[in-house]
């Protein structure tokens, strides 16, 4: 089915530019306003922002911007053990030195069948990945350059653009949905339980006194109050908020040690029904069964545990290797690594692998508030001053126990739980939907761009992948 393709080496239909990092100690290169892409700020396939941003000085003293509809490709780093790390610019970006930019020849292909190309070719091109002598990973560039692509007639090629966009623009937008859904629940978790907005709001309704220390909370609601969109809560949510501040002793709490009247600080270990702990060697693995969670599989972008993984157990295992099983609702915690990554279990048939650590809920606290109380900030830095280094970054269960966590009443818990286990819930969802449209996507592709399967005129396979749900 490949009539008329044509097979050119990747290194003659595209050119390639390397990045670098500005000196990190020289101020003036850093805090402007250039995405500067790393490993880090490759999530998804579309980039055009990042966390770290350099200025026009940095740009030109160790950097370089790649343009608007080009392919950055990570080069050097841990992920390239488990994924090729690959995707599109939206606008010009500066990156560094473990990432190449490729710019497509237009007589040849342009970007977007360029991306597809990468992610069909994936498992053939992890082959080529070598290991540094400190355990990332690495593409020979050189051999990389003279790997063989094959390009189909432009007509061809424009088909299969189209519908791999169109399977990726999908995928896009399930995940831009479920972002705007979790900035809702941390903006509602803030301004309830970091911010203490509703008490404040209580306590300038009835004239009382509110500590110095919060004033500038004061005069951020009082100018909210005042937009003409400004939604008050309900009062049945108000009501149940108290409309006074009390001083912990303990400047570190709250703001300015100031708490909520009759919220209390309880340590980890007194909030805590239960730890699910399957320390210990990792089971037998198959082919097919339960999917085994490891702390790869804590996504750092996303709410729940991905379930795709590639490593599973039997149902023979599953019911007698593990000593405990972890419920829905339950949390998942990475304790060595990447310490602190959590996740919410909606699937409950699937195995704890040593070094996650997962916490039930069910007296003290709710389980959706402290989900995202150990998402938090405060939590994150608790948990990092309590690291044990040595070749590994670790955390212990007696030291989790030592954390502080602000409670407030259950009511007001329960609430917050019941709003925000909608937002979860159409999370999950649409992750479900996107992991499987992902699965697709990733089998399809490779008989695309191989030529084994032809699409039909553009057109017409795009609208019956819209119809389908694709």
């Amino acid at each position: 089915m490949k009539n008329n393709w044509e097979t050119y080496r990747l290194g003659d239909v595209t050119k390639w530019y390397s990045g670098g990092t500005p000196k990190k100690s020289e101020s003036s290169y850093w805090g402007g306003s250039i995405p500067w892409i790393s490993a880090s700020s490759m999530d998804g396939h579309l980039y055009r922002d990042s966390k770290l941003k350099i200025t026009e000085e940095g740009l030109k003293n160790g950097s370089r911007l790649a343009p608007a509809n080009s392919v950055l490709l990570l080069v050097r780093g841990s992920i390239l053990h488990q994924k090729i790390q690959v995707g599109l610019t939206t606008k010009e970006v500066a990156f560094n030195q473990d990432v190449k930019c490729l710019v497509p020849k237009e007589e040849f292909l342009d970007s977007w069948y360029l991306l597809l190309w990468f992610k069909a070719k994936e498992r053939e091109l992890l082959n080529l990945v070598e290991s540094t002598g400190i355990g990332a990973g690495k593409f020979d560039t050189k051999l990389l350059s003279e790997y063989p692509i094959e390009i189909p007639p432009k007509h061809e090629l424009a088909a299969i653009k189209k519908f791999g966009k169109a399977l990726f623009d999908k995928s896009s937008n399930l995940v831009s949905t479920n972002q705007i859904l979790e900035q809702m629940a941390q903006a509602l978790f803030k301004s309830w339980f970091v911010d203490f907005d509703p008490v404040v709001d209580n306590a300038l309704a009835a004239g009382n006194p509110i500590p110095d220390e919060l004033g500038h909370r004061v005069e951020v609601r009082k100018k909210a109050h005042a937009l003409p969109d400004f939604q008050p809560l309900p009062e049945d949510i108000r009501s149940l908020f108290p409309s006074e501040f009390e001083q912990t002793g303990e400047v570190t709490f709250g703001i300015g040690g100031w708490i909520p009247k009759g919220w209390e600080y309880k340590k980890f270990k007194e909030v805590i029904d239960k730890y699910i702990d399957n320390r210990g060697k990792t089971p037998p693995l198959s082919r097919e069964g339960y999917p085994l969670v490891e702390v790869k599989n804590l996504p750092a972008n996303g709410n729940f545990p991905l379930t795709n993984s590639e490593k599973r157990v039997d149902e023979k295992t599953f019911r007698s290797w593990f000593r405990q099983y972890v419920r829905e609702k339950d949390i998942l915690i990475s304790t060595v690594g990447t310490i602190g990554r959590s996740s919410f279990v909606k699937d409950v048939d699937i195995g704890v692998a040593q070094n996650v650590l997962g916490l039930r809920f069910e007296k003290l606290a709710t389980p959706e508030f402290m989900f995202y109380t150990i998402k938090g900030h405060k939590f994150q830095h608790d948990v990092d001053s309590r690291l044990v280094i040595t070749v590994q970054a670790s955390i212990k269960r007696k030291d989790l126990n030592t954390i502080d966590i602000l409670l407030p009443n259950i009511s007001i818990q329960n609430k917050f739980s019941e709003i925000v286990d909608g937002y979860l819930t159409a999370q999950y969802c649409r992750a479900l939907q996107n992991q499987t449209l992902e699965a697709s996507r990733d089998a399809l592709l490779p008989k695309l761009i191989s030529g084994e399967i032809k699409l039909q005129p553009a057109s017409k396979n795009i609208q019956e992948a819209e119809l389908q749900g694709v």
